[in-house]
């Protein structure tokens, strides 16, 4: 009997270790258990206040989310100009080690981005790192380099962000290129799979159509197959595991696509805003208006071009602060190139040629942001363009530009600029609720589920914790006194929240 005990256990041991190795169960990546964003069986605070940390330690400048094992934090940073990886204790928050990368030239980034984004993959011995500007590395748990696996950074609008993932004894990246040239013959852009224990490659599969994209693939398993589900440029793809060739692809995405996909009632769900970040298909016009007449000086309720000054730029995200990373078109810092931007872009819009912009000129003639906003729900079983015949259903309203989805008991909640939350009902495709969280400005971080309870950050860190359900009931509102960029990770007890210069702790004390 007690032999057979034992045999039981190391059973269930080996198929916890398998779970947390293929992400199902651990938060070893991005959005924990395959980019879910949910972790079932965890129990963190719901008031989350500055005053009651567990713990607070100072970190380099980083956008990688914490990747967790049972005892340590993995994170990566960029400190003095190396490219570093650390690990943390997770009861005390105490740097274990850190480990810097071999000196490389930095790759180009947009300033809202870093160079040190994408999330590490964590499974029960090694832990997995991709910086854009250098490759893949490989470390054990104690701080042991295994192996390394340079690549060529990838031409990028605003630089790298996608994440590595596992599948079995591989480890899977996406890496899609401006330099991609389609029609030439040249595809840069690309799926590269290597084996886990060495780093050699496993397999290849060219992505021909795509150019620069900035989100993480999941694995989706239905029936008895598995497969890598990829949004890109313009489109979302599938591709058989093991063998990484293509399947089906749905169109119809914009150029900038961000968000992780996410897996829920047998569909896999994926969203990306308009190229500007726009939520909705027919956004209300009027607060792009009120952004550009609060440069009026001379109060006549018009606005010429001398009073184009300061922070002044054509508005994207007017619910920004002004002078924010992404509030409007990026101007040159050079005064003259400046200068010759704004004449452009005044005469365009004074389309009467009477030196000013009235109201009624600025919205006839106001195009806010490309393509439409899009989260399409896909059936599995399709094989070709999947856009006729496999969709469950489309959404065009409270589309998030960088924030992911995430899947709840039926129901999908959206988090977008401005503090806007939406709830829509996982089976038609229908917004339950769209509500404001109260907390202004831009999100970037990913909402996440434990216990009943979304956790949502704004990039002002202002942290709201919210019952999930079919209508918005706020049960905490805390600012904790650092900007959040990044998305939560959670265990058993705890949230780790990272900030602009310091990782939280916030545990449950009972």
């Amino acid at each position: 009997m007690a032999s057979k005990s034992l045999w039981l256990l190391a059973l269930c041991g080996a198929f916890h270790l398998l779970r947390a190795e293929d992400g199902q169960s651990a938060w070893n990546q991005f959005r924990g258990p395959n980019g879910s964003g949910v972790a079932a069986d965890s129990r963190p605070p719901v008031k989350i206040d500055p005053e009651e940390v567990a713990w607070k330690r100072s970190l380099p400048p980083g956008l990688s989310s914490p990747a967790l094992s049972d005892g340590q934090i993995f994170l990566t940073g960029l400190d003095e100009g190396r490219l570093v990886t650390l690990s943390m204790d997770k009861e005390t928050g105490k740097v274990l080690w850190r480990r810097q990368a071999p000196a490389v030239p930095l790759e180009k980034v947009h300033e809202a981005n870093g160079h040190a984004t994408p999330t590490p993959w964590v499974d029960e011995d090694r832990v997995f790192v991709y910086f854009g500007s250098y490759g893949l590395l490989c470390y054990d748990h104690k701080g042991k380099e295994i192996w390394k696996k340079p690549i060529p950074s990838c031409k990028s609008l605003y630089g790298s962000s996608t994440s590595p993932i596992g599948h079995g004894d591989l480890l899977i990246l996406v890496l899609d290129d401006d330099n991609n040239l389609p029609g030439s013959g040249v595809s840069r852009s690309k799926i590269l799979s290597v084996r886990k224990k060495d780093g050699e490659t496993a397999w290849e599969t060219p992505r021909p159509f795509q150019r620069s994209g900035w989100s993480t693939p999941i694995i989706w398993a239905h029936g008895k197959k598995k497969e890598l589900v990829v949004l890109g440029n313009g489109r979302l793809c599938g591709y058989e595991l093991p063998s990484g060739d293509e399947k089906w692809h749905v169109t119809g995405f914009s150029r900038e696509t961000i968000a992780r996909p996410v897996i829920g009632n047998g569909l896999v769900f994926a969203s990306a805003s308009k190229r500007g970040g726009g939520a909705d298909l027919n956004p209300d016009p009027q607060p792009f208006w009120d952004a550009v007449i609060r440069f009026d000086a001379n109060g006549d309720k018009k606005l010429q071009r001398n009073e184009m000054t300061g922070h002044f730029t054509f508005p994207f995200r007017p619910e920004l602060p002004l002078g924010h990373s992404g509030y409007g078109l990026p101007l040159p810092k050079d005064k003259g190139q400046r200068a010759r931007r704004l004449d452009g872009m005044f005469r365009w819009m004074d389309k009467n040629r009477d030196g000013s912009w009235s109201e009624k000129e600025f919205l006839s003639n106001l195009t806010v942001g490309q393509g439409k906003p899009l989260m399409v729900a896909v059936r599995p079983g399709g094989e070709g363009n999947l856009n006729d015949s496999h969709l469950a259903w489309e959404l065009n309203r409270s589309i998030p530009e960088i924030p992911s989805p995430i899947f709840h008991r039926n129901r999908i909640y959206l988090i977008c600029n401005g503090g806007v939350l939406g709830c829509v009902d996982a089976t038609k495709g229908k917004l339950i609720y769209r509500e404001r969280l109260g907390g202004l400005g831009q999100y970037n971080a990913s909402p996440v589920i434990a216990n009943g309870h979304l956790y949502l950050c704004s990039e002002e860190g202002q942290v709201t914790v919210a019952k999930t359900g079919d209508a918005l009931e706020i049960v905490h509102q805390k600012e904790i006194g650092e900007r959040i960029f990044v998305t939560p990770a959670l265990d058993a007890d705890t949230i780790y929240l990272r900030g602009e210069k310091h990782l939280w702790a916030f545990r449950d004390k009972k």
